[in-house]
């Protein structure tokens, strides 16, 4: 099977035809999560594990990934494996996973929502990973906020539509805004995405990142295609 590379990295990914495949979002996330070194990390939704990938060019002290679909997670395994890296998988939601708490999570969420069924994947990887009927930003927060340590933090990406119902949902779970970034199409364009970084210690002042442009990605991953 083919191995794509993962971008901003040294390793390469195994995506399966049927699964759901990494896009901007994973790699504008991947590259915003801030790790330390005595980290606990904790990848929701791990997927392919790509975001546990990125995570571990901060070599944290242990990583942690869940998903739905036990498929899924063997293919993170084997991402793993082949890119000689260590972290606990487990197949489980979010909503009834136990753990000791993490001081970093990390979540590429889904956010689309839609009562009409025939506008859903019948995959149920795909659907899973871009329909909020399995996690909702309610969820999301509330279980993060369970899951978290006394400092810790939570890094998501969502269109910039969803960011004052995220912000008001974050509040009421006692996560701070700390660091943001806004990812825009092109310069003159709009803003499509934010990244955010919540913690639930409070700080005086608030982060702002340098703007992401995502017409410069594409032109990375379009010479890598070429040179590589």
């Amino acid at each position: 099977m083919k191995r794509d590379y993962l971008y901003s990295t040294p390793y390469t990914i195994l995506q399966k035809e049927n699964m759901y495949h990494f896009n901007s979002d994973s790699e504008l996330l991947g590259r915003f999560c801030r790790i330390e070194k005595e980290d606990t990390v904790l990848d929701i939704g791990t997927n392919n594990g790509v975001l546990l990938h990125y995570a571990s060019l901060h070599e944290p002290r242990a990583m942690c990934g869940i998903d739905l679909f036990p498929e899924v997670i063997e293919t993170a395994r084997e991402n793993l494996a082949y890119n000689h890296l260590e972290a606990e998988l487990q197949v489980t939601p979010l909503q009834e996973f136990e753990h000791e708490p993490f001081s970093c999570i990390l979540c590429n969420p889904p956010f689309f929502t839609t009562q009409r069924e025939d506008l859903k994947s019948e995959n149920p990887y795909r659907r899973a990973a871009r329909f909020t009927d399995t996690l909702s930003i309610h969820d999301l927060f509330l279980h993060a906020a369970r899951l978290s340590c006394q400092t810790g933090r939570l890094s998501v990406i969502y269109p910039h539509s969803f960011m004052q119902e995220v912000l008001e949902t974050a509040s009421s779970n006692q996560f701070f805004l700390t660091r943001l970034q806004a990812v825009y199409d092109q310069k003159g364009g709009e803003v499509r995405r934010c990244l955010m970084e919540f913690s639930k210690e409070k700080k005086d002042t608030l982060e702002v990142m340098p703007i992401a442009w995502l017409n410069r990605l594409h032109e990375s991953r379009s010479r890598h295609r070429h040179t590589g």
